[in-house]
């Protein structure tokens, strides 16, 4: 209660009539609910207080979080904030639940009905289900909150268009839960050859990654209020959710470690390519780098390197590994189900080097304008119109050529084209930063 951000907002979200009108409206409610169930088994009531949290703490919640953050960049008070000498955890909780503490506020009312009601209409299966929601309800909060620090980093104070994006992973969260919930009761989730009930399973999961969401708001808020930190959290977050859906698999004992590197290469090419498209990197950035590397502030270098990086050589890791353990001989023909297998592996990770250079090349242009879409547009013309376009003339070795996964070749050729194409971006980023640097070509 000691922490002035949190006083502030609860300032902000408590005046007398809101405080008044959760409970009244709440209470009408749960009335009908009561009235509407003729059983009297508790059954209708659970099951609208547990809807009317849902909406009050997943959507109307992760809309304020989203708030705590954009309505400060619009109305320009953003800056002063970060000069405040609050300490980041401070910061981070006291945004997280101090934006949010009229949806709790309003969602553990609609808990404290739902307790008894579940109790007398499920059991005790009940009360599993209701912390998960509860969870649930921090993890997309806090993704939320997470995402808005992040993606205001390439936003002027005036702008709040990161709401979009906290959308999104409201969507992503909601189904993902909503499709594993929705597979039977009695259903067990088999993880790592461990056999978990549906319920715990959820549960187990929603706080494992409601922790990691509120420390990613911890990290990003450090970083916005200038408290340096080295990148080691976001490859370690790839790797973790790589052996999570790893443990989901089909497979049993010395199968699913080696399929490992190939989940984990899934999760950090999508990773990076997120981190990509969303933080800062332009000439600025490259020059902060440059000047720590030549001082030797390697520890400066570390805290300044963007996210992308540490996610892109993590990729090469995981394809190396992935490649020594496949039991496909080099000569397979690729297709839609050996995408992943043998050493397409490594074409990935190439294809992603690949588009981070050209990303650096379009950034780094003396005029860049919008480089994120720039890029977007380049890799949709190479990655599908070109190929698709070769394929529809009668073409197919120039598709090949031009995208050369996903096509009948050798899996070696497809590996060393990638090479030359990643090696032709690395090139156009050294010429493009020469020019910057106004050296000679």
């Amino acid at each position: 209660m000691l922490n002035p951000e949190f006083r502030r907002n609860l300032w902000r979200e408590f005046p007398g009539h809101r405080l008044l009108a959760m409970p009244v409206m709440l209470g009408l409610i749960f009335l009908t609910a009561s009235l509407a169930d003729s059983n009297r088994m508790g059954d209708i009531l659970f099951r609208v207080t547990t809807v009317l949290f849902v909406f009050m703490v997943w959507f109307w919640g992760a809309r304020n979080a989203n708030s705590a953050v954009s309505d400060e960049m619009r109305d320009q008070t953003w800056d002063q904030q970060r000069l405040s000498a609050l300490e980041p955890w401070t910061m981070t909780w006291g945004k997280l639940f101090g934006a949010t503490s009229y949806n709790w506020y309003g969602g553990l009312i609609c808990l404290a009905v739902a307790t008894p009601a579940g109790l007398i209409a499920q059991g005790a299966s009940a009360l599993v289900s209701l912390v998960t929601l509860a969870a649930s309800g921090i993890l997309i909060q806090a993704a939320v909150l997470t995402l808005a620090l992040h993606i205001g980093r390439r936003q002027t104070s005036g702008e709040s268009r990161q709401s979009s994006i906290g959308w999104l992973a409201i969507v992503l969260i909601f189904t993902l839960f909503s499709n594993l919930a929705g597979k039977g009761a009695t259903q067990t989730f088999t993880w790592w050859n461990l056999e978990l009930g549906r319920d715990i399973f959820l549960l187990l999961s929603s706080l494992f990654f409601a922790g990691v969401a509120v420390f990613a708001a911890w990290r990003v808020m450090s970083n916005a209020l200038q408290v340096r930190t080295r990148p080691w959290a976001w490859p370690l977050f790839s790797l973790l959710v790589g052996i999570y859906l790893t443990g989901l698999g089909d497979q049993s004992g010395q199968a699913r470690l080696t399929t490992l590197p190939l989940y984990a290469l899934g999760v950090t090419l999508l990773m990076t390519y997120a981190a990509l498209f969303s933080e800062p990197s332009g000439p600025l950035e490259l020059r902060r780098l440059i000047r720590r590397q030549n001082s030797g502030d390697w520890r400066g270098w570390l805290e300044y390197l963007p996210l992308w990086p540490t996610t892109l050589a993590a990729a090469f890791v995981y394809a190396l590994v992935a490649t020594m353990l496949t039991d496909l001989p080099p000569q397979a023909i690729m297709n839609a189900k050996s995408l992943l297998s043998s050493f397409a592996p490594l074409a990935l990770a190439l294809m992603l080097l690949r588009d981070c250079c050209l990303m650096l090349f379009f950034a780094c242009a003396p005029r860049p304008g919008r480089p994120t879409w720039t890029t977007l547009l380049a890799l949709g013309a190479l990655d599908f119109l070109l190929p698709f376009s070769a394929k529809a003339a009668g073409m197919a070795q120039l598709a090949w050529l031009i995208f050369p996964l996903g096509s009948e070749g050798n899996l070696w050729a497809a590996v060393m084209l990638m090479t030359v194409q990643a090696g032709v971006a690395l090139g156009l980023v050294w010429w493009r930063w020469r020019r910057l640097m106004g050296e000679e070509v």
